[in-house]
């Protein structure tokens, strides 16, 4: 099937807002109406995308990251678990480093923002030895602080 520019934009004007972008930069969403986050594309890391508004539990939280990193069945769903995975690695069929996209931080359900900010400590110490890069968007709504210890 062949699409032109056109047709994409006669189903969703919002892609011209991204028709700026310089070479060697991606622009991704959630989902229709999501806000467009613009990066440079990484040919040698995973993308790990997560819209916290649309994370109800931490079930879901783990389908979502362990479908991007390729995580085998036997992956643990707690965080100790998905520290060995992001920071060790050579747990999943993709290793770090990655490119963690975290979106609507704060539109994170009340009972999941301590996870979810242990999530980020994980991120960012994954980021720390193994490269990568963290992106996240309504950072202004986000309780952790760079200075937080490590897990």
């Amino acid at each position: 099937m062949v699409v032109g520019l056109g047709e994409i934009v006669e189903h969703d004007k919002t892609v011209l807002d991204v028709a700026d972008l310089p070479p060697g930069w991606v622009a991704t969403r959630t989902g229709v109406g999501a806000n467009w986050i613009r990066m440079p594309q990484y040919a040698d890391v995973t993308r790990v995308v997560v819209d916290w508004s649309k994370i109800n539990s931490t079930d879901e939280f783990f389908d979502t990251v362990f479908a991007q990193c390729g995580a085998p069945d036997w992956h643990g769903k707690n965080l100790n678990a998905l520290a060995d995975s992001w920071i060790t690695g050579s747990i999943n069929e993709y290793d770090p480093p990655y490119l963690f996209v975290f979106d609507s931080l704060g539109q994170t359900p009340s009972n999941l923002v301590q996870f979810r900010d242990s999530v980020l400590q994980i991120a960012q110490q994954s980021i720390d030895e193994n490269g990568g890069r963290l992106q996240m968007t309504d950072e202004q709504s986000v309780t952790p602080k760079p200075d937080l210890p490590h897990l």
